[in-house]
């Protein structure tokens, strides 16, 4: 098990627990106590965790634009984000064009399908994601220009988000760090405002949120949650956040957090 994927599943077992000690972590993660200590070291380093005696306690996320690096955080939610990908590969229909945003869950959706291998167009502003839909030999691949946002593999800004504004797209795969409240928000400014274009741009945006994006607001609004059609999570989503999300008109797809 690397590290990153060690170190996420340490931030999920103190999401559901509240906090957890440095023995039982070993145990849960089938690692020695030296190790999580190590790891604990570094979360706390890097303002996930606060310590506590014999072990730790998870930082409420009260820090609008703080992000998780990306080596971690696609190790966390990991099967209620394969879950969500393949179950948003299965709406797209042959010949339909198809933005991709830049999002741990969307990849997911990306790496799905291509192996559906239908004929589409598809477009992104993420590296990575671009990489898998560059093994597809029947999709034919738009990448957005922009700049490399530091420490991700997202493009942000110009040229872009004006391209964004000449598109007409059938389908939006939309990644958001937060939907909290009605609203999606982002981290960034940049963020926000690629998001609306891709937004504003698709006949049909599909939010891909696993239940822990309906915490806490982020630092940004992109819109509101009435102005997008549909949301994929996972079965850990609370009955409260449910029921805003059907009571503003958008039709909610809920599949097993496991």
């Amino acid at each position: 098990m690397i590290a990153a994927q060690r170190r996420a599943l340490i931030l999920e077992e103190l999401r559901r627990e509240g906090a957890g000690s440095i023995v039982v972590l070993a145990g849960r993660i089938g690692v020695s106590p030296s190790t999580i200590r190590r790891d604990l070291e570094f979360l706390t380093e890097g303002g996930y965790i606060v310590r506590s005696h014999g072990g730790a306690l998870l930082r409420e996320p009260n820090r609008t634009t703080f992000e998780p690096e990306q080596e971690i955080g696609v190790h966390v939610a990991r099967a209620a984000k394969a879950a969500i990908g393949a179950h948003a590969a299965a709406l797209v229909e042959e010949g339909q064009s198809v933005i991709f945003d830049s999002s741990s869950t969307v990849v997911e959706a990306a790496k799905a399908v291509v192996d559906r291998a239908l004929r589409l167009t598809v477009c992104t502003n993420d590296i990575g994601t671009a990489l898998i839909l560059a093994r597809s030999e029947t999709a034919q691949l738009v990448v957005l220009g922009g700049t490399n946002r530091r420490g991700s593999l997202t493009m942000i800004g110009e040229p872009g988000v004006s391209f964004l504004g000449r598109l007409h797209a059938d389908v939006a795969f939309i990644g958001i760090h937060s939907l909290f409240g009605g609203r999606l928000s982002e981290t960034s400014i940049d963020l926000a405002s690629m998001k609306q274009g891709m937004i504003a741009s698709a006949t049909r945006s599909i939010v891909l949120a696993d239940s822990s994006k309906f915490r806490h607001p982020a630092f940004c609004d992109v819109c509101d949650v009435s102005d997008v059609q549909a949301v994929i999570t996972d079965s850990g989503i609370a009955d409260a956040e449910h029921r805003r999300l059907v009571d503003a008109g958008v039709e909610v797809n809920v599949v097993p957090a496991d």
